[in-house]
């Protein structure tokens, strides 16, 4: 049985990743949740500390299905194959937690320095992309990665394609596949 904490973490990614964080109100995730406003101050101070647990747990998550997938494979084209296979999959079949990274991404990586909630979002977001970075300059090491893709410049062009890809199983494996062929020297 969840908890209460739990329960109002719950009810949050759901609003939050219907409206978004302007669209939702703190009451209507108590009535969600099933508690008292009250009682949601009691474990989040503020919507947006609330909000911010939600975003860190959201990418904690996807980091954890996705690079413990490669865990292990030492070979790279697997590697990587694997990791664009369950990042879609974690995309698709994690759809409350991908629509609140979808819905809110713009606005964090747009935000104003003087923000520091959304300065701590976005930096928890760019340590996110930092590690498909990582990822694809070990293929350029292992000179599987064309020589004159710009790792960052890949990176965030992956978070995009798939964090916004409305998969089918069919689409799925397309996108790998120019995903790969954009990336690999084979190309």
């Amino acid at each position: 049985m969840k908890n209460t904490r739990e329960k109002i973490l719950e009810a949050a990614r759901i609003a939050f990743s219907e409206k978004g964080f302007d669209g939702v109100s703190m009451e209507e995730i108590a009535q969600r949740a099933g508690v008292r406003k009250a009682l949601i101050y009691y474990y989040f101070p503020s919507k947006e500390v609330l909000f911010e647990e939600v975003w860190n747990s959201a990418l904690e998550e996807l980091e954890n299905h996705i690079f413990k997938e490669i865990e292990g494979e030492n070979y790279y084209i697997r590697k990587i194959k694997r990791f664009l296979r369950a990042y879609i999959d974690f995309v698709t079949s994690k759809k409350v937690i991908s629509k609140v990274i979808q819905k809110e991404k713009a606005s964090i990586l747009d935000a104003d320095q003087s923000d520091s909630l959304k300065s701590r979002l976005k930096e928890r977001y760019n340590s996110f992309v930092e590690k498909v970075v990582k990822l694809i300059e070990e293929g350029k090491q292992n000179q599987v990665i064309h020589p004159d893709v710009d790792p960052k410049a890949a990176a965030q062009i992956i978070a995009e394609v798939v964090n916004n890809f409305n998969a089918t199983p069919e689409t799925v494996s397309s996108l790998q596949t120019i995903i790969l062929r954009g990336l690999t020297k084979e190309a």
